[in-house]
């Protein structure tokens, strides 16, 4: 198993220990005792980097999957056991961080119509909820998600993230129900530095949200 640092701190540079470095088809996997790099899952891509050994050798993070457990870093060389410096990349984990919570909001904004979330996708330009409806459900307009989701986001809602007894991880925002979620997220929605743009379509009794995200020029790197 691998201790999984990312579901406990916001941290993107750390030291672990890489167990074993093997050749594929596709590369190198990676296997480290401990890691700050989120795998692809829970509707997020994997977050991407560098390792870097001792010796200063630096190792790109092309992909990050678990299996059965251990997580798996694909590299792009192969890098012998030993202490690693991880760089997790800051601008696509802020990225994943603001789509993915975004994504918990709008599911909350939809339960306040009376639908309930029952998938989701956050990948970049690719981003959707799906909602079933409830015994009592209203039609959602898109221009009415974005109105409240600008003033959530105005509000700069703090993450609120517990594990409770049975070793599940809940995020929320604010006061907002949180989701059992084991992905990456903001500290706060005023991080959300951008315009969100939303379309709604109801398909085959499903209510089907769609987002984009666009960030601000002065939030883009130079």
């Amino acid at each position: 198993m691998t201790e999984r640092l990312y579901m406990a701190t916001s941290e993107l540079t750390g030291v672990a220990q890489l167990i074993r470095c093997e050749a594929d088809e596709t590369g190198y996997i990676a296997v480290l005792d401990a890691t700050l790099f989120h795998p692809q899952g829970g509707g997020q891509p994997s977050d991407s980097g560098e390792l870097e050994n001792a010796e200063g050798k630096r190792a790109t993070v092309l992909q990050v999957k678990e299996v059965d457990g251990v997580i798996l870093h694909w590299l792009d060389v192969p890098l012998a056991p030993g202490a690693v410096k991880m760089h997790v990349n800051q601008a696509m984990r802020q990225r994943h961080a603001v789509l993915h919570s975004v994504g918990h909001v709008i599911g909350n904004l939809g339960q306040e119509y009376g639908w309930k979330p029952v998938k989701a996708h956050h990948w970049p330009d690719e981003c959707r909820i799906e909602f079933t409806p409830e015994a009592s459900c209203s039609d959602v307009e898109a221009a009415d998600i974005e109105v409240r989701l600008s003033d959530l986001i105005a509000q700069g809602l703090t993450a609120n993230t517990v594990t409770d007894e049975k070793g599940l991880r809940w995020v929320g925002f604010g006061e907002l129900p949180p989701w059992p979620c084991g992905g990456t997220h903001l500290t706060s929605l005023s991080e959300v530095n951008g315009q969100v743009r939303v379309t709604t379509k109801v398909k085959k009794n499903k209510l089907i949200v769609k987002y984009t995200f666009e960030s601000s020029p002065e939030s883009q790197p130079g």
